[in-house]
């Protein structure tokens, strides 16, 4: 398929995980894809991989509003118009509610939350006239009890209460916002929070998979068809990719 042709499409959080894996999707369907995360180099590197030539990287941290607003004018300034946001940056770590900090409530909050909003005002003020789709990227965790995660869940939670508002007002400039929430994912950043779990508890996890992990093509199906004029009748919705972790 090339759904993508001739399409400008942001992933934010391009550099690893589902992010590069959505990447990877919308350039192989025709897209020039505007790859942002925060470290330069793994962000020149995935854009070096993607087929194609007409990709750029925009290094940037998503949580920070200056620095999301000096990308905002970088593309507006080149003229880029965003037909299609993925918005992946997040951050996923195990606080239990005894050990909770300020500090670390802010930081997960900015990094699931802020974030994604923020990217959420750059992508609508460079939406063309006929209107763009907006991809959000929350978890099976906002959906289910895991202990030491109701921070991250509060915030991927929050991405799905946002989602709708978006999308109501955004309806009017034909901009439509919906969100995927994946379960257990290979990725590296799952992998850092499997790590911390017992062996026991590691295979529990496994086994509410009914299908198994899933890998971070398989989330980027569901993104890339969101963003693809085969859902141009959907928004303010989520769709759950968890290999059956939720329905039991």
């Amino acid at each position: 398929m090339r759904r993508f042709e001739g399409r400008t499409i942001l992933v934010v959080g391009a550099s690893s995980g589902i992010g590069l894996a959505a990447a990877r999707r919308f350039a192989e369907e025709g897209g020039s894809v505007v790859c942002a995360a925060r470290t330069r180099e793994r962000l020149d590197q995935a854009v070096a991989d993607l087929p194609g030539n007409s990709h750029i990287a925009l290094p940037f941290d998503a949580a920070n509003e200056s620095e999301v607003n000096d990308a905002t004018l970088r593309l507006k300034s080149e003229n880029r118009m965003l037909d299609a946001a993925v918005l992946c940056a997040g951050a996923h770590s195990l606080r239990p509610v005894q050990m909770l900090k300020t500090s670390g409530i802010d930081e997960s909050l900015a990094a699931n939350v802020r974030s994604t909003l923020l990217c959420t005002r750059m992508a609508a003020k460079l939406s063309p006239p006929e209107g763009a789709s907006i991809v959000y990227l929350s978890s099976a965790a906002a959906m289910i009890g895991n202990i030491g995660e109701a921070v991250y869940a509060a915030g991927k939670g929050a991405l799905i209460s946002a989602c709708r508002s978006v999308a109501t007002e955004l309806a009017p400039k034909r901009i439509r916002v919906n969100v995927v929430a994946p379960g257990v994912v290979e990725t590296p950043m799952s992998h850092r929070w499997l790590s911390q779990l017992t062996p026991g508890q590691r295979e529990l996890v496994s086994a509410r998979h009914l299908l198994g992990f899933g890998s971070p093509a398989d989330v980027a199906s569901a993104i890339a068809f969101l963003a693809s004029d085969d859902a141009k009748w959907i928004t303010g919705t989520c769709i759950v990719v968890d290999g059956g972790l939720t329905c039991h």
